[in-house]
């Protein structure tokens, strides 16, 4: 559920102002032992022009906010490390082709009274300027066709959640990638759960992901699994019942397989000609293969 803390109701088009105090008890909250699983709401009733003007405004808050259906929804703490996670993935892609461009932390129309700040954007190279008034932001960028999400606060029912918004109709994002890691639990060092989820609006159900790939070296918890598997998600890897150990590359429990074809959508002209094989991890014990196919 969505936490909800001690806020205001902003008359619309009026200057939004979040007070320290609100910030400091949201990111307490996000940082506690147990963290509310889609936010906590600061602020209801909020128009989307005085929400844009407040992240103009405001670049160092405590945490990461979204406008969410005229809400402000605090979702995570500040973190580098975001956009560190979700920037190795596009560097290693870049290797494979240099025909993409990737943004950190890029703001996004994703609704009609929605704003999110991606972690990541990667578009291909000369992709077709958008229809007159949908534009991605202000900028007048055509929407990136790929939006990579990583949690560490975030839970990954929050991370579920944004698929709705980033494949809504008024975007033409084709791929949302999100990537949940947990922190190392207390009583097994070393030890981290972690999950990598894949939408695609090509799906036949493009709001439930195509994939669910535990690939930590601990398994999620069974509340999490149990979740996903009541709305029909096919949940594979660590801890599932049957799956292999993931401890080297090449083992297809563990291959999340993306069409470059979406990847490079709109600009079919410069669809690279070899597959591209990702491998994520941070040690032995930890592979996702991200398989990008011709």
């Amino acid at each position: 559920m969505i936490e909800m803390i001690e806020f205001s109701t902003t008359p619309r088009n009026s200057e939004l102002k979040l007070s320290q105090g609100l910030l400091e008890s949201a990111k307490k909250r996000l940082l506690g032992q147990n963290p509310p699983e889609k936010g906590v709401v600061l602020v209801k009733n909020v128009s989307f022009e005085s929400y844009v003007k407040f992240c103009e405004a405001e670049n160092n808050l405590p945490i990461k906010t979204r406008l969410i259906n005229g809400n402000v929804v605090a979702y995570e703490s500040a973190l580098s490390s975001h956009g560190t996670a979700a920037g190795e993935v596009f560097g290693l892609m870049r290797v494979w082709s240099d025909q993409m461009t990737g943004t950190n932390k890029e703001d996004l129309i994703v609704a009609p009274n929605s704003y999110f700040t991606a972690d990541f954007s990667i578009r291909p190279r000369n992709l077709p300027p958008p229809r007159a008034g949908l534009s991605c932001n202000s900028d007048g960028l055509p929407y990136p066709n790929m939006v990579i999400e990583v949690g560490y606060r975030e839970s990954p029912r929050s991370l579920h959640g944004l698929a709705p918004f980033y494949l809504s109709p008024r975007t033409t994002i084709m791929i949302y990638l999100a990537i949940k890691i947990y922190p190392v639990r207390t009583h097994y060092p070393g030890r981290k759960p972690m999950v990598a989820m894949l939408y695609q609006r090509s799906g036949q159900t493009p709001n439930i992901p195509t994939r669910m790939i535990s690939f930590g070296n601990a398994p999620l918890d069974n509340r999490v699994v149990n979740y996903f598997l009541g709305i029909g998600v096919n949940v594979t890897g660590v801890g599932i019942l049957g799956a292999p150990p993931c401890n080297t590359p090449n083992i297809p429990t563990y291959q999340l397989q993306i069409p470059a074809a979406e990847i490079f959508n709109r600009t079919p002209f410069i669809l690279p000609t070899i597959n591209f094989d990702l491998i994520c991890g941070k040690s032995k014990t930890e592979y996702l293969d991200l398989r990008i196919n011709k």
